[in-house]
């Protein structure tokens, strides 16, 4: 089978690879969609928070399930599936206080960049036919802004500014709607993603801009109860914190890989509350994968392309600089 291995930074090969075996309790999956990350990048990228190299790659996965394991129950061929990428043991004290992804005793579950994977039952979420592959691949990235915005303690009616339209941010829109939001403003640099970002939940699309600096206040008809950053460059934390009200929460998802300052003081000074979620739970892929079902909104309007897993080294070379791209896609089997 054809998988992408990281080989160290700007190395990233579309490799022939025999099938990995398949274990008493483990499914074997054809995937069908993974997407595209900003940690695709950004951990690739020749930082200390670099993939191991060798490494598989892709962590946004979708696919069907081709074969399982003598001793697995409650899974059959057929059975469409999103990936958690941690595969959790459900029995360590991580597993049990709902962070599986720093489970001790289970196994991470890469390989999404590849036409084939070999996964664990308890990281495998059955999707209904009403629910696309394309769709199946956001669970992932929706599911780490169900947890943000759960963390965040959406009161009804809050008024909510997110900084940034890629996966994070359109995950916290999409749950910031659903779990009560008034009002949900989106800010961009320019407006090529503020129709995805409509259609996942958000009142308005806006630009920061120093000369109208009632931007945000017009747009959500008073100052944001909650900020949430999710661009996940330098400077973006100190943008944040600027549009953070005496008493308001900050919501940092955009997982910047250097360093970004801040003035403690004027943190302080805000008496703000300010959070650093990180993945998701069990619950939230379970509930991500039910709100899709109910398909009040196709989060499939994210994806902007859908590419052959050939294209992907040079699609993450290009996305090392500004890129105009909204959420790509790899299918791996053409």
């Amino acid at each position: 089978m054809k998988a992408a291995i990281f080989h160290g930074p700007g190395r990233i090969a579309i490799e022939d690879l025999p099938d990995e075996p398949l274990g008493s309790h483990d499914l074997r999956i054809e995937v069908a969609r993974c997407g595209v990350c900003g940690s695709d990048v950004a951990m690739t990228s020749g930082t200390p928070f670099d993939y191991p190299s060798g490494c598989r790659l892709g962590h946004e996965t979708a696919g069907t399930v081709i074969e399982t394991g003598a001793e697995v129950t409650g899974f059959r061929v057929g059975d469409r599936v999103a990936v958690m990428p941690s595969g959790p043991c459900g029995q360590c004290a991580m597993c049990r206080a709902n962070r599986p992804l720093f489970c001790t005793d289970g196994r991470m579950q890469f390989g999404g960049f590849g036409e084939r994977m070999v996964i664990t039952p308890g990281s495998a979420f059955r999707y209904p036919d009403s629910v696309s592959h394309a769709e199946g691949a956001l669970v992932e990235p929706i599911a780490c802004g169900r947890r943000a915005m759960r963390m965040a303690r959406i009161d009804p009616g809050a008024r909510v500014l997110v900084l940034g339209a890629g996966s994070m941010g359109m995950g916290a829109i999409f749950w910031a709607r659903r779990m009560g939001a008034g009002c949900i403003a989106v800010a961009t640099r320019s407006g090529g993603r503020d129709a995805a970002a409509l259609a996942m939940g958000a009142d308005a699309a806006i630009r920061l801009a120093a000369d109208d600096p009632d931007a945000v206040a017009r747009a959500l008809g008073g100052p944001p109860d909650i900020v949430v950053e999710a661009i996940g460059k330098p400077g973006a934390l100190d943008l944040a914190t600027g549009q953070v009200p005496i008493g308001g929460t900050l919501v940092s998802l955009g997982m910047c890989i250097s360093q970004d300052p801040v003035l403690p003081v004027l943190l302080g000074s805000r008496d703000m509350s300010v959070h650093f979620p990180v993945a998701w739970s069990v619950e939230d892929f379970i509930e991500t994968i039910r709100a899709f079902d109910e398909g009040t909104v196709r989060t499939e309007a994210m994806v902007s392309e859908v590419l052959p897993l050939s294209a992907l080294p040079a699609l993450i070379e290009e996305m090392r600089g500004v890129h105009a791209r909204q959420k790509v896609q790899i299918a791996p089997g053409g």
